[in-house]
């Protein structure tokens, strides 16, 4: 199908939630500015776009795919292709917060890519070696007083953290990141800075491998001398990969020790994280018994027993 006056109805579908998705603001964007009508309930669409970020998900991307035989179609997102990315144009163009009336922060990568290899990741393989992408004040909208940032490793690229950060102390912005922090190269500076910043949301680190343990106790410790209650802090605890069962119960016990919360995230599901995640990724659980109470009780706290 194509457009009789120069103008195309662009029709987007993000398959895996409702909240705000990056690519599609960008997407609309570009249409926008073009002077096309964009949105998420377009009828007899000329350009559809569907987002999937979860594999879990792709089927039904790919099923959507289908149902707009006259539109020309494009299906991207990590859950159906790592390797593609939006074109050029689109990709630091200054996203269409409209999309989402409702949004109250900005949301934006100051870096892509990552100086790890870890192999459970795709990162690497998606968007490369670490790089330095858009400066805050890109796609800081003035009217949000918070930003969101999407960088897989925050302050890998040390220079450029220092940088935008100061832009968010002095626009007094509430700042969150919402990929797990590498605690394992974090100093006595970025803590103060970290420290310094005021976030929104819980500030998560990362904990993947239990021979890391000596460096993400350093972190913590760093993390605390510069004055931050590590309560509020929580660790992205990878489960069942390259690991038993007693070697992520040790990680969130470690955690729970030395009074950081946890939230375990499963690589290959077991019954044992399942029970494991139900208990740690329940802040009120975790904080009020043990996990060995939690098995003995789960018939109290309305658990079933798999």
């Amino acid at each position: 199908m194509k457009a009789t006056d120069n103008k195309s109805r662009v029709l987007l579908v993000n398959v895996d939630s409702k909240l705000p998705n990056l690519a599609l603001m960008q997407i609309s964007a570009y249409h926008k500015i073009k002077g096309d009508t964009v949105g998420f309930d377009i009828s007899d669409p000329h350009y559809v776009y569907i987002s999937c970020i979860f594999t879990k998900n792709a089927g039904k991307a790919r099923g959507i795919a289908t149902m707009y035989p006259n539109a020309e179609v494009s299906l991207g997102g990590s859950g159906v292709d790592i390797h593609k990315r939006l074109p050029t144009e689109y990709e630091k163009i200054f996203p269409d917060y409209s999309l989402y009336p409702r949004m109250d922060y900005s949301l934006g990568y100051t870096t892509r890519g990552c100086i790890r290899n870890c192999p459970f990741c795709v990162v690497l393989q998606k968007e490369g070696k670490l790089q330095r992408w858009q400066h805050i004040r890109e796609f800081h909208d003035p009217k949000h007083k918070k930003v969101i940032v999407l960088d897989n490793n925050l302050y890998a690229d040390r220079e450029w953290f220092f940088e935008n950060t100061d832009y968010v102390l002095e626009k007094n912005l509430s700042f969150n990141a919402v990929q797990g922090m590498d605690i394992r190269i974090i100093t006595e500076e970025i803590a103060q800075r970290l420290k310094a910043i005021r976030w929104f949301g819980t500030m998560h680190f990362a904990f993947d491998n239990i021979r890391d343990e000596s460096k993400v106790l350093r972190g913590i410790e760093l993390l605390r001398n510069a004055g931050l209650d590590t309560s509020h802090i929580a660790f992205y605890v990878l489960t069942g990969y390259d690991s038993t069962f007693e070697d992520d119960l040790y990680r969130v016990k470690f955690l729970k020790d030395h009074n950081c919360a946890a939230f375990v995230m499963q690589y290959n599901p077991t019954p044992m994280s399942k029970k494991l995640a139900r208990y740690a990724n329940r802040r009120w659980l975790y904080w009020s018994t043990s996990f060995e109470d939690y098995l003995k009780n789960c018939k109290i706290y309305r658990e079933d027993m798999i």
